[in-house]
């Protein structure tokens, strides 16, 4: 097997940057720590929060940016399934053990966590990457104005109809709106002279989409917070240009991100690819659901630290140099061994060869 060509680490530190806002938004919706009395505290803690479903789009754009010009391999999707049921498992039990309240359906779901919505973006993108067959053999000779049709289609009921009426659409299953990015990715790769792409280039209009976006939602969600007034209209389209994938401005603000980061030039440093590396894992390990709650109130203190900004920006930092760690460990002493094994080999190249025909196009 060649060796894996290392990434180019702008898009490495992204996907850093993209887990710390994801885990800053958990912690203020679950923590019990957000304090939206005062207008500064309300700002604050709404911008901690701001960013987690940009930041999934953006992980689905840096995946499916290179998915979409790679074979499909097996090796994906079986080992982002045993990273998932190597930590749900074993951490639940360990809690159960510990005299914690983890309930049968607790334990249930962490034999079968890929088949429920608890952990969603593990649970749809290893549905996107079993789907990569499929979607390379439909994008196989495909010209680019059916390309573009077909992506102008979608977008009516998957992000259109949100955008407008700032709620999920007649498809709102979140994995439309995965494959959808991946069809977008595979467009603004093939064809980098489209329109979207060259605006996107320019540094000045992928700022102002990456982060002057994300900043207008925070401030009007701030100020709406601060009043009390989160039962109106004015709260409905806000909150969902937040946490809808579909919502225009949250896929702007992932493609914004995206092209910014892309452009710059860090070259390949090995320690900033190898954390970013763990992100995945440290998504899965800090909302293995019987754990999380222990993390927030019981490791953190969370609600005792209730409207201290700084202290969350320590627990959100905190959590990931702590559960990157144990991933990193995870990685070298459980999955290695268990991919070098010949039931991982073989299973692999089952799939591999089972793709192989689905992608096959005479």
């Amino acid at each position: 097997m060649p060796a894996k060509t290392p990434r180019e680490s702008s898009l490495e530190l992204l996907r850093i940057l993209c887990m710390l806002l994801i885990i800053g938004d958990h912690l203020t919706g679950q923590g019990g720590i957000a304090d939206y009395s005062t207008l500064p505290s309300s700002f604050a803690f709404c911008l901690i929060g701001c960013g987690s479903r940009i930041a999934c789009s953006v992980f689905v754009l840096i995946g499916c940016w290179f998915l979409c010009e790679q074979p499909f391999a097996a090796r994906r999707p079986l080992s982002l399934w045993l990273s998932l049921w190597l930590y749900t498992v074993p951490v639940t039990v360990l809690c159960a053990l510990a005299g914690l309240d983890v309930s049968f359906g607790t334990l249930r779901w962490a034999v079968f966590p890929a088949s429920t919505r608890q952990l969603w973006f593990v649970s749809d993108y290893l549905l996107l990457l079993l789907c990569t067959p499929l979607l390379a053999r439909l994008l196989h000779g495909l010209p680019r104005r059916a390309h573009r049709g077909l992506l102008l289609a979608l977008a009516v009921p998957l992000i259109v109809y949100p955008t407008l009426f700032g709620e999920d659409g007649p498809v709102s299953d979140l994995v439309w709106m995965f494959l959808y990015e991946y069809l977008l990715a595979a467009y603004l790769r093939r064809y980098p002279g489209n329109r979207l792409s060259a605006l996107l280039r320019r540094r000045g209009a992928a700022l102002a989409l990456g982060v002057g976006l994300p900043l207008l939602n925070t401030a009007a969600r701030a100020w709406l917070e601060w009043q009390g007034q989160t039962g109106g209209k004015a709260f409905q389209y806000v909150a969902y240009y937040r946490t809808g994938l579909g919502a225009l401005p949250n896929l702007l603000a992932a493609l914004g991100l995206f092209f910014l980061f892309q452009s710059l030039d860090l070259g390949r440093r090995r320690a900033l690819n190898a954390v970013a590396g763990t992100s995945l894992g440290v998504y899965i390990l800090h909302q293995v659901p019987a754990l999380r709650d222990v993390l927030w109130n019981g490791i953190f203190q969370a609600q005792a630290h209730h409207g201290s900004a700084l202290y969350a920006l320590f627990v959100v930092a905190a959590t990931f140099a702590g559960c990157a760690a144990i991933d990193a460990l995870r990685t070298r002493l459980v999955m290695r061994p268990l991919q070098n094994t010949r039931l991982f080999r073989a299973v692999c190249q089952k799939g591999d060869a089972l793709a192989a025909l689905i992608e096959r196009c005479d």
